[in-house]
């Protein structure tokens, strides 16, 4: 059986948690990580935040980014993150998974080890509408 197959020891899910200035940056970081085959998933959500910054309380509005990975590629991804954040001093964690649905697990091992390039909403959308328009498909003949 596949779900079998998986080794279970370096592809269990690690999430990867960082906080970003704002909304462009989480998806910036989000797409990055997407696009490098170092994360499958990336949620993000605005969090208010406070901590002391050079003797001063900051009380700000954030983007608390949470990538999922597998623990294999948990210490490229973090590296791959701090090295494209804005912040001189980012805050990235990890936190394994005890547990994730096999067929989960068969999926993001699937999808981070394939070659496929990935296409955008907008470009599967505008393939969608010209094989509906025409019947044209690309690779097929009409």
């Amino acid at each position: 059986m596949l779900v079998e197959s998986i080794d279970k020891t370096n592809k269990n899910i690690v999430f990867v948690y960082t906080t970003c200035q704002d909304l462009a940056e989480a998806k910036y970081l989000s797409l990055s990580a997407i696009e490098e085959r170092l994360a499958i998933c990336s949620d993000f959500w605005e969090v208010s935040s406070l901590y002391p910054w050079h003797g001063v309380i900051q009380d700000v509005t954030q983007y608390m980014v949470m990538m999922t990975t597998e623990k294999s590629l948990a210490e490229k991804l973090v590296a791959f993150i701090a090295g494209l954040h804005s912040y001189s001093i980012p805050m990235v964690s990890t936190c394994e998974s005890q547990f994730t649905n096999p067929a989960y697990l068969t999926w993001a091992d699937k999808t981070l080890n394939s070659n496929e390039l990935y296409k955008s909403r907008e470009e599967e959308i505008a393939t969608e509408r010209s094989i509906a328009e025409d019947g044209y498909h690309p690779g097929h003949l009409k």
